[in-house]
């Protein structure tokens, strides 16, 4: 049987006038195992016996279909999609197929708004042989988690803005928050950054943030600052003036960061200080 929902290899077992007829095993023994590709769903012509690769997925009559589309989102996964239409039942979104992914009512963390990117997670229903979204993610998160390190940087992806911040699936597998105390730059639903784990609180939840912390990250940050000056030639108009947009766009951290950096590097006669740029000192 294929996986649902996930990139299959896959072999032609029939050509037919309007698509190929596929097995995953590579030879045909069950009709309603048979993967349907229809031409318009492929990215080349195929001929039997030809191996490929495609996504997986239930036609409306529940048989197995599929497509070589680029599908942005798996089963087990998580991806920011568009809602493109709303009824009592549910919400549709458009994931690359020909008919919209549904996210039951039952589904849903809060009502879905048409035009609106969400963050959804894919399931596959196979009693039912269908797919189905969901935007409850906690259901598929752990808010605590012995694996992960005070400092360590993770794979983010926000899913929800609160009054105190960000929620964020981290790493695919975990729950945290970004406070938005913490924030110097903007962010969106859907946005996918590298973040660093700021806390583990008493509770065992999970605080985020953007940037390391603590003297270690101060150390790290010096030294890609004395390393940008050497590279350009010691001097950089990158200073304690600069706007933080400036600031994160070269050194990917806040304002504040950056200023206690350039004047710890100042303290120690590493750098000197003007209003229009900061300087390596040479050693003599």
């Amino acid at each position: 049987m294929p996986i649902i929902g996930q990139m299959n290899n896959l072999m032609v077992t029939d050509e037919l006038p309007f698509g190929y007829t596929l097995s995953y095993s590579g030879t045909q023994t069950d009709s309603n195992e048979s993967v349907f590709l229809p031409l318009s769903d492929a990215n080349s012509q195929f001929v039997e016996g030809q191996t490929l690769q495609a996504f997986v997925y239930y036609s409306q009559d529940g048989s197995f279909h599929a497509t070589q589309k680029d599908i942005p989102i798996k089963v087990n996964d998580f991806a920011l999609l568009t809602c493109t239409g709303e009824t009592d039942f549910g919400a549709f979104f458009d994931w690359g197929l020909e008919r919209d992914l549904l996210v039951p009512k039952s589904m849903q963390h809060k009502p879905m708004d048409i035009g609106l990117s969400y963050v959804v997670y894919l399931l596959d229903d196979p009693n039912n042989r269908k797919m189905i979204g969901c935007t409850k993610l906690y259901r598929f998160l752990d808010e605590t988690t012995d694996d992960l390190s005070v400092g360590e940087a993770v794979s983010v992806i926000v899913f929800d803005e609160t009054s105190l911040g960000f929620k964020c699936v981290i790493n695919k597998q975990y729950q945290g928050l970004l406070f938005k105390s913490d924030l110097f730059k903007r962010l969106a639903v859907g946005d996918q950054i590298t973040a660093f784990v700021k806390q583990k609180r008493e509770d065992g939840k999970i605080d985020l943030s953007l940037q390391k912390e603590g003297k270690e990250a101060r150390k790290d940050l010096a030294t890609e600052i004395i390393e940008d000056l050497v590279a350009h030639g010691g001097i950089s108009t990158v200073t304690d003036k600069s706007s933080a947009d400036e600031i994160f766009a070269r050194y990917h951290v806040s304002k504040g960061a950056y200023k206690r950096a350039i004047g710890a590097l100042y303290k120690d006669k590493k750098i000197l200080l003007s209003k229009t740029h900061i300087s390596i000192v040479e050693n003599k």
